[in-house]
This record gives structure tokens, C-alpha cells and sequence, in this order.
């Protein structure tokens, strides 16, 4: 039986996610909402943590230092970095009720008259800055960043003295930035406000393809979607770094490692590496100062291939324009000499990524008869549910809640038949729940249930915290739990039914 219903559509889950109190919005609700603005509810936020989190576990096993940056900078700052000019979109505005468009959107969809009054878009186009502009005091003209990226260049000289002058070094940042987008519709794919997660890699241009930590990645495979299979409409091919390099998809060693940090930061999110693939910009969009650039796309279950990543080299463009708007010179004073470090980037925003997770969780289980999101463990808002199964033995199970909740994030449930605090328990992405029974009172024992198989085994009081650690960090698999001891189908157990 094919119990997961096929063809998610992108509304279905943004209802979704929605109802069940994970993003709000747009906001602010009450008064009719902006576009492009939304809240984080309670399972929402949790998730979004464990996303920043990740985050953070993987750039600092690659020896990447976390940063925080203001938010304003002056405009001189977004001068020297090119936003001040060139981040603008082509807008077109209807003439009748002032609705805006991006115009190449239009054209792409295909869409002459206004969605809003039905009237005939103008064939005129002007151009929008896409950043917030602000004013600190009472006249410095000053703008709201579009990224986190230029913020973390800026500390450079500071960098310096805290690596000793030694390269490479890698700084990340994940916060806010805001772009003022001209009709952002894509939930949280496309925001006014978001979080974006930048990592950036300081090296020596020496020794990019003098790389020792590349030797630890290069048989790996990924799927590379290069400019000529795009120009050829052929499918991404499956190849290793190494070979990849060898045919000059790549142009460094050093460069070819990010791609690895960069998709195994989607994986330890729990996105399927067989969803992941590399698209290589083409020229006529690749960036004029971008020795390599890649976007890290993920086939989602409602929109197909999206992009949540770009990989960029971006030499030294960035050091080279602060230098010159500021004139400070940034270089540092390395063993071989005077260098200006070329910078490698990783940039994503979490509030995409976290759409892409729970795309890929989202299951409508027929069977079950109900939605289910198969979150990874580590990755799952709520990591474990308490259920009475009864109203007597509430003291029990809140006595076993009380433990839990002290490791772990724990719900505990007492209302309804066990077979709907299952249910809501799915839809909320919970991987497993301890049932408290009758025979809990006299075998010092409990129900434990498994999310995505509904499979149920009884284990000791004593060793409930042992085996929930395991199962959240990943250090056992569900399989490897219940070897050697009796399970029970959800459907068979009496008292599971709805």
C-alpha cells in the first residue's frame, strides 16, 4: 500500500506550518499583514535553533570563529561594497491602483496585466534599491544590510591581530539583514526580514590548491549540475571533488572543500544528499570579481529545485573596495610576507532552510490518517512526548516528564484517547513518546514509540534517559534500539486506536 500521498503543494504546507504553530503571518496579522514579514511560533523557534545551531556545530569543526555585527552601517560602507548602486531590481508599477511587480518575474510567468485590478501593466521599468535606508541621528544617511556578509569583512584589521597574521582563518555570522523586496510572495523563502548564516573563509591566494584539508573530501561525490549539462538540459552528474577538479569544474582545492562544508551543513539538517545537487553559474550570471560560484539547490517536495546555498570565490574583491573607501590598508603581515587573503564564501539564510527541512519532512500518512514530520531527532523541535495513558496514572507519568524535561525538550500530553496524542504528537515532528501504562506500576517499565514506524518496545524507567540521548543525538538508530526485544505495531497495541 502506498500510504504518503503525492503532489504536495507549496499552499498545503504553508497552511501547514501555520496551524500548527510554527510561522505566523505575514504580520502583523491583526492589521491585514505585510508582505514578506513573519513570526516564529513556538514550534517554529525551536526549530529555527536547532537550524542555528547546526550551524554552528559544523563551521566550528571547521575551525570557523563566530562573529555579531551591527545591523546599520553608514552608506559609505554599502558604496564600497557595490549595494548602494547595484542592488536594485527592475520594477514595473500599475497605473491604476500602484500595485509593483519585479519585471523580469512578469516575463518570466508570462504575466502582462495587474494581479491586483486585472489592468494593463505600462511597458515602462524603473529600477528599486532593495535596502532599507535609515538615518543615524539626525542626518547620517545610513542603511538597513541586505546581508550579513559585508558586515563581517569589516572587522578585518581586528581579525589580524587575533589570528597572529596567520592564514587561512574562517569567520562566520548568522542574523539578520533586510532587503525590501518588491513583491515577496514565497512565505519564508522570500522575506523583507530574514536570518542569513555566512561563513567566510580567509586564505592565501598561494595556497588554494596547496590544501591539506581538501585531501579528507576529495573522494567524495556530489552531484554537479554544470554549465554545460544546463545549456545541454541533461541531469546532474554524480561525480567526486577529485575528478571534478581534474576536468576544471572547479578551479581550486581549497574552493572545492567549501562545497563539502557547505553540503554538510544541509545534511546534518537532515536533507537526503540525493537532494542536493551543485549548479554552476553560467557566465552571464556569474559575478564579474567570482573566480567560482555555485548554488547548492535542494528538489523540494512542492517547488522542485530551489536554491538555498551559494558558494562563491570571491577573490579579493571585497578587501580591495574597503580598502579603497576607506583607506585603511587591509592586508596582513604573514610569514611569506605581505598578503592580501582571498575570501571563500558560504552563504545561506536559515529561515529557506528551515522551509526546506520541513518540505522534506512533511508526509501525509494515509495509513495513519494523519500528517506526520519526520524531522531527524537532533533536529525535531519537541524530542520526546509523556503520555498517561489514563487520568490515574498521571503522577506517574509526571514524574517521569519532570526527568526528561531537565535533558531534553519534552511535551507532556493528557488529553484524548492515546491514539490522538499520537497524532499530534506526529504533526508536530515529535520522533518518539513514552506511554505510561498500568503495566508501568508494577514492571518499572514504560511504552516507547517510534515516530515514523509506529513500532513500540517496552524499556526499563532506569534506562528511558539512556536511550532517548542515543536516539536524539543519533548515536543509535531505532533498529538498532530495539534488537533483541519485542515489538509492537501502534495498530496492534490495545488502547492505540483512535
Amino acid at each position: 500500500m502506498n500510504d504518503k500521498k503525492k503532489g504536495l503543494s507549496f499552499e498545503e504546507l504553508c497552511t501547514f506550518l501555520q496551524q500548527k504553530g510554527f510561522v505566523y503571518g505575514p504580520e502583523p496579522e491583526i492589521y491585514g499583514g505585510i508582505a514578506g514579514f513573519y513570526t516564529y511560533g513556538p514550534l517554529g523557534k525551536r526549530l529555527k535553533n536547532n537550524v542555528e545551531n547546526t550551524i554552528r556545530k559544523v563551521f566550528t569543526k571547521y575551525d570557523f570563529w563566530e562573529v555579531e555585527c551591527p545591523t546599520v552601517m553608514p552608506a559609505i560602507v554599502w558604496k564600497a561594497s557595490g549595494h548602494l548602486e547595484g542592488f536594485t531590481d527592475p520594477v514595473v508599477i500599475c497605473t491604476k491602483c500602484k500595485a509593483q511587480y519585479r519585471a523580469d518575474k512578469l516575463i518570466k510567468e508570462k504575466k502582462f496585466k495587474c494581479q491586483n485590478c486585472g489592468t494593463q501593466l505600462p511597458g515602462e521599468t524603473r529600477q528599486q534599491n532593495l535596502m532599507m535606508k535609515t538615518t543615524i541621528g539626525t542626518d547620517t544617511e545610513s542603511y538597513n544590510r541586505p546581508e550579513t556578509a559585508t558586515t563581517t569583512y569589516l572587522p578585518f584589521l581586528r581579525y589580524t591581530k587575533h589570528f597572529r597574521d596567520k592564514l587561512p582563518f574562517g569567520i562566520f555570522q548568522i542574523g539578520k539583514a533586510y532587503r525590501n523586496e518588491i513583491s515577496p510572495r514565497q512565505f519564508i523563502i522570500r522575506m523583507r526580514e530574514f536570518t542569513q548564516a555566512e561563513g567566510q573563509y580567509f586564505i592565501n591566494p598561494e595556497d588554494k590548491n596547496n590544501f591539506e584539508q581538501y585531501e579528507k573530501v576529495k573522494n567524495n561525490e556530489y552531484n554537479f549540475y554544470t554549465a554545460k549539462i544546463q545549456e545541454e538540459e541533461k541531469e546532474a552528474e554524480k561525480t567526486t571533488l577529485d575528478k571534478a577538479l581534474s576536468k576544471k569544474h572547479i578551479g581550486t582545492k581549497a574552493y572545492a572543500w567549501t562545497l563539502a562544508v557547505a553540503q554538510e551543513l544541509f545534511t546534518q539538517m537532515g536533507i537526503p544528499k540525493e537532494k542536493i545537487r551543485f549548479r554552476q553559474h553560467k557566465k552571464d550570471e556569474k559575478a564579474f570579481y567570482a573566480s567560482d560560484a555555485w548554488d547548492l539547490e535542494i528538489n523540494t517536495n512542492a517547488l522542485g529545485w530551489e536554491e538555498f546555498c551559494g558558494i562563491h570565490d570571491r577573490t579579493d574583491y571585497d578587501l580591495k573596495q574597503h580598502e579603497k573607501h576607506s583607506g585603511k590598508e587591509l592586508i596582513m603581515n604573514t610569514e611569506k610576507g605581505k598578503v592580501k587573503p582571498h575570501i571563500l564564501e558560504i552563504a545561506f539564510g536559515t529561515d529557506r532552510t528551515l522551509y526546506a527541512i520541513t518540505d522534506n519532512a512533511y508526509t501525509d500518512d494515509l495509513q495513519r490518517g494523519n500528517k506526520v514530520l519526520k524531522f531527524t531527532p537532533w533536529m525535531a523541535p519537541v524530542q520526546i512526548g509523556v503520555f498517561p495513558l489514563v487520568n490515574k496514572l498521571e503522577e506517574k507519568a509526571e514524574e517521569v516528564y519532570e526527568i526528561l524535561k531537565k535533558d531534553f525538550n519534552a511535551v507532556y500530553d493528557r488529553s484524548g484517547s492515546i491514539g490522538r496524542r499520537y497524532a499530534r504528537a506526529d504533526e508536530q515532528g515529535i520522533p518518539h513518546c513514552i506511554t505510561i501504562d498500568f503495566e508501568t506500576l508494577d514492571k518499572k517499565d514504560a511504552t516507547i514509540r517510534d515516530r515514523d514506524s509506529t513500532e513500540q518496545i517496552r524499556i526499563p524507567l532506569t534506562e528511558i534517559n539512556k536511550t532517548i540521548q542515543e536516539l536524539t543525538t543519533g548515536q543509535k538508530t531505532w533498529k538498532e534500539v530495539t534488537k533483541g526485544k519485542t515489538v509492537i505495531k501502534q495498530e496492534e497495541k490495545k488502547g492505540s486506536s483512535r
